[in-house]
């Protein structure tokens, strides 16, 4: 019987526990996933202009150089925190998160001081469409949210794992006594039902 319990207790934790786990990496895998599309755009429409000054042999301008690394490391990132728990939890590293952010942030305030004081009649500046570069200062203050969100996760998630844990395991601790109690019942029953019909063998010899 004991064993049984065992048994009942050991899989429904682990179950559970999976189950959370397994819902946590989606999660992580969805806001990781947002977060290198958007950094590849970035990266694209930063790296477009890099390229054209280097093709016409132009010295190369360094806040477009600046946005494309960083929007390269944030890229590389994605991909390494992909990896799932237990081989990698990506919250743990959370300060690296929020150095991407202030990265971002550089990216943003770089590109906002420039584009957006100017004229909204102005189609170009020095050989780059206004308008493209406008959406894309939007597209920067983006991924410095999302990156200071997954950071303040991580940061959360990593100080506060224990209670997080402890929570995980009273609620699982509950689900355990109800499963061990229907065991017991049944464990009963069945005693109770085999001891039963042998008393009454018994009294009809």
């Amino acid at each position: 019987m004991v064993q049984i319990k065992s048994l009942a207790t050991k899989l429904g934790k682990g179950a559970a526990s999976k189950q959370f786990y397994i819902y946590e990496t989606w999660a992580r895998w969805v806001a990781r996933g947002i977060q290198l599309i958007l950094a590849l755009i970035a990266a694209g429409i930063y790296a477009r202009r890099v390229d054209v000054d280097r093709r016409a042999g132009n010295a190369q301008a360094s806040a477009w150089v600046y946005a494309v690394t960083t929007a390269g490391l944030s890229s590389i990132t994605c991909l390494i925190y992909a990896v799932p728990n237990p081989f990698l939890r990506s919250h743990r590293l959370f300060a690296w998160d929020l150095v991407l952010f202030i990265l971002w942030v550089a990216v943003f305030g770089a590109f906002a001081s420039i584009f957006l004081p100017l004229p909204d009649d102005q189609d170009e500046y020095q050989g780059t469409s206004v308008t493209l570069m406008t959406a894309t200062v939007w597209l920067d203050l983006v991924n410095c949210l999302l990156w200071l969100i997954t950071g303040v996760y991580g940061c959360v998630r990593t100080f506060l794992a224990r209670k997080i844990d402890a929570k995980i395991n009273s609620k699982l601790g509950a689900v355990e006594d109800k499963v061990n109690g229907k065991i017991n019942d049944k464990i009963n029953d069945t005693i109770g039902g085999r001891f039963g019909g042998l008393s009454r063998k018994q009294e009809e010899v």
